[in-house]
């Protein structure tokens, strides 16, 4: 057999496809190997920290070792960057808009913000000293020029008669005391002007024997036409003219009573005037009063006899000086505004009644006291607060006590700060928020978050709601439920009709007078501002529109139903809920709705479940006390069981516990089988038998006991507030599974969250023990 060559041997072409180059074998090693890589950065990334505790468990189980007190940056907890209060353990999805949840480094968390100072430079942030100065106040405001009253005169006739001629015949004519006026026909004065004269003639004649009283008789008939002329307004000075004439003149000169300036002009020559007619206002323009207005919280800066400055506006440069001379003792109801009386002399002629002038009121309460800049100070409501700059780009906040803002916008600092600190006058929004942040989520991760909060709903104002008050306030609620509702679902076409019965129900609800409320109605307006935004709503088609109107409605509505309490024939419990990013310039805005699935009427579809804070309104006309007054030994000896058992239940579970949760939760299920198939009155059988159905039937692990025990919780709630339990209880609520739950102590202890988060939650409410009872 002939044996080849090797060079003849024939070799695969590239083309065959079995082996490839070694070139290429390598390139696609080193690409696997990459994708290989990146692979694994994801999953170390987006699951690093659960794989690790992971196979941590699995080596604590082998070895038996202790697991080891981790720090809170070790805890990894998550927050969501759309709503930074969100702070969970673990990562997820946030309960509210359900985005990914990112990592926290807690450690940075401090009610201390340090920034670099180049970025301070770049967001604005600019710094003042607090200083001392004089705590003075200038009241700036307007005012009108009027007459000084006391020094208007008015020429008035006392007899009828006819204007022969005038003498001052045009407005705004200067006079002086004594003035001719005009001339006066009067067919009555003419008479008294003979009868003076005659009188005046009989005093001259001599006694007659005969008579002796005559002379007596013509001194008293003079004196009575004298006074009778007076009466007509003629002044001594013409009547002693009469005398030396002799003769009753055909007119009378009536003349000006006082010196100053024709304001009021009604004479005219030849026209026929009556008793009490007003020819003539006369008005002494020397000294003129203005009135200005200063609003009530300026008061205290207002005293009699106080200097004010004037200016006018087409005198520029010429400052008046007057003074304060009345306060007016009432305010006007819709301005909020007190009028002020100031006086001020006027002898060049330049205040004209009826001008505008600008008043300035100084006053200097104290010489020295701490002053900061206004700009400084962040006034929440509820709060001042100041950014006080350490240096090296360290930032502290700082809350105030302020009192009265001063001239050259300054604060008077009562407590909070010291002459010759520094504080941020811009930018300080953001280090306050920043500083808010860093502040609370320190104390979450120390465990004194909200535990020791407490944001419990007061009880209502009614000890019971009447019937025919609670059929009425029903109606009023599911009225308002439907118009959230229309507004969840994005839709404002179907607002009039449950608009209408929602004031509907209000008219009802202010027709009745609760018992021994008789001023209620009175105290509580806000039963007029539901009814007159309802009202709006239901002719609102803009949906927009109608958001804004729903939330003054949901404001004045929630306010009222705390007041009432809710009524106790309401199937689900009523929620009270804060969306912080609607309206959020004014702080967020509330609604209320049934407890259950967040539905937003204010975004609607785009942030359907979008809240921060929600608690249960308070329940007003239970009949707990007539439940428990109907119910046997037995029965009560139930209720106190399925209270024991339930309380057994969340120490359990807030201590990470499940093992005794079967026998527990059996003999909780025995107690109140037993309550509802006893001789309990109906509202109470019917609520044990609730409790007994959520009761979970088969337990798989601690997960699924806690996503089981906030039904649970509901229906105790609801068996507890119609026959209260043998302890006092209160209902805790934790925002970040959105479940409340029953406790005895004001502690909080979170079942749903056991060690994770232990003290998560706030106490919303208090369900006192039943009359005469002892039980702990």
């Amino acid at each position: 057999m002939t044996r080849e060559h090797p060079s003849t041997v024939a070799r695969p072409s590239d083309h065959d496809g079995e082996h490839p180059p070694q070139a290429w074998r390598s390139l696609r090693f080193l690409a696997a190997l990459a994708v290989t890589a990146v692979a694994m950065l994801f999953v170390g990334a987006r699951y690093g920290d659960r794989i690790g505790a992971f196979f941590g468990e699995l080596w604590r189980d082998a070895t038996g070792a202790e697991a080891t007190a981790s720090s809170p940056r070790d805890a990894g907890y998550f927050t969501c960057g759309m709503h930074p209060w969100v702070i969970l353990p673990a990562p997820g999805l946030c309960p509210i808009c359900h985005m990914d949840l990112t990592p926290l480094d807690p450690s940075k968390f401090t009610g201390e913000v340090a920034i670099d100072p180049v970025v301070a430079q770049n967001i604005g942030v600019r710094t003042a000293l607090v200083t001392t100065g004089p705590l003075a106040a200038t009241v700036r405001t307007v005012g009108k020029v009027d007459y000084d009253e006391t020094s208007l005169h008015d020429v008035d006739l006392r007899v009828a008669g006819w204007i022969e001629q005038l003498h001052v015949d045009f407005l705004g004519a200067r006079v002086e005391r004594g003035q001719p006026l005009f001339e006066l026909y009067s067919p009555e004065l003419f008479q008294a002007q003979q009868d003076y004269l005659l009188a005046l003639r009989q005093k001259e004649l001599p006694k007659v024997a005969f008579v002796p009283r005559v002379g007596e008789d013509a001194m008293s008939t003079l004196e009575s036409a004298r006074t009778r002329l007076s009466y007509y307004g003629i002044g001594e000075a013409q009547i002693a003219a009469l005398e030396r004439r002799g003769v009753a003149d055909r007119t009378m000169t009536i003349t000006s009573p006082a010196a100053g300036t024709i304001v009021d002009k009604r004479a005219v020559a030849g026209m026929r005037v009556d008793p009490g007619m007003r020819t003539y206002r006369i008005a002494d323009l020397s000294t003129v009063w203005v009135t200005a207005t200063a609003y009530e919280y300026q008061l205290p800066f207002l005293e009699l006899g106080q200097q004010a400055t004037m200016t006018l506006t087409y005198v520029p440069g010429q400052k008046f000086a007057g003074r304060v001379t009345y306060v007016y003792p009432w305010t006007d109801e819709k301005t909020r505004e007190v009028n002020v009386r100031l006086e001020f002399d006027n002898p060049q002629g330049l205040l004209k009644p009826g001008m505008f002038v600008n008043i300035e009121l100084h006053r200097t309460l104290a010489q020295e006291r701490t002053l900061v800049d206004r700009a400084a100070v962040i006034d929440t409501g509820e709060r001042r607060v100041a950014i006080v700059s350490l240096g090296n780009g360290r930032f502290e906040p700082r809350t105030l006590r302020t009192g009265i803002e001063t001239d050259g916008g300054k604060v008077e600092v009562l407590d909070g700060l010291v002459p010759g600190e520094r504080v941020v006058t811009s930018a300080q929004f953001l280090l306050d928020s920043e500083a808010r942040i860093r502040e609370g989520l320190g104390r979450m991760l120390r465990g004194d978050l909200v535990g020791v909060q407490e944001n419990t709903v007061p009880g209502p104002e009614l000890t019971s709601l009447p019937p025919d008050l609670a059929a009425a306030a029903q109606r009023a609620l599911a009225a308002y439920l439907r118009i959230g509702d229309e507004l969840a679902s994005d839709s404002a076409a179907k607002l009039a009709e449950p608009a209408r019965e929602l004031a509907a129900g209000i008219d009802a609800m202010v027709a009745i007078e609760p018992p021994g409320q008789e001023h209620f109605w009175h105290d509580h307006d806000e039963a007029a501002t539901v009814r007159g935004k309802a009202l709006e709503l239901a002719a609102a088609t803009d949906l927009t529109a109608a958001r804004l109107l729903f939330a003054d409605t949901s404001i004045a509505f929630g306010k009222l139903l705390r007041a009432t309490g809710v009524p106790s024939s309401t199937e689900q419990e009523i929620e009270e809920l804060h969306c912080p990013m609607f309206l959020e310039n004014q702080g967020g805005s509330s609604w209320l709705q049934r407890a259950g699935d967040v539905r937003n009427p204010y975004f609607g579809s785009r942030m359907l479940e979008c809240f921060d804070e929600r608690r249960a309104l308070p329940v007003a006309g239970t009949g707990a006390g007539d439940a428990t007054a109907t119910l046997g030994a037995a029965d009560t000896a139930a209720v106190d069981a399925i209270v024991t058992a339930y309380l057994q239940a969340a120490a359990e579970l807030a201590g990470d516990r499940s093992d005794d949760l079967g026998a527990i939760y059996a003999r909780l299920r025995a107690a109140a089988d037993s309550l509802g198939s006893g001789r309990a009155p109906a509202p109470v059988a019917n609520a044990a038998r609730a409790v007994a159905d959520a009761v979970p039937t088969a337990m798989t692990d601690i997960e699924a006991a806690r996503a089981t025990f906030g039904p649970l919780s509901a229906a105790m709630l609801g068996l507890l507030r119609l026959t209260p339990a043998n302890r006092p209880l209160v209902r805790a609520y934790c925002p970040m599974v959105e479940a409340s739950w029953l406790q005895p102590g004001d502690e909080v202890e979170n079942p749903y969250m056991g060690s994770r988060m232990l003290r998560c939650g706030s106490i919303e409410e208090r369900l006192p023990a039943r009359e005469g009872a002892t039980g702990r």
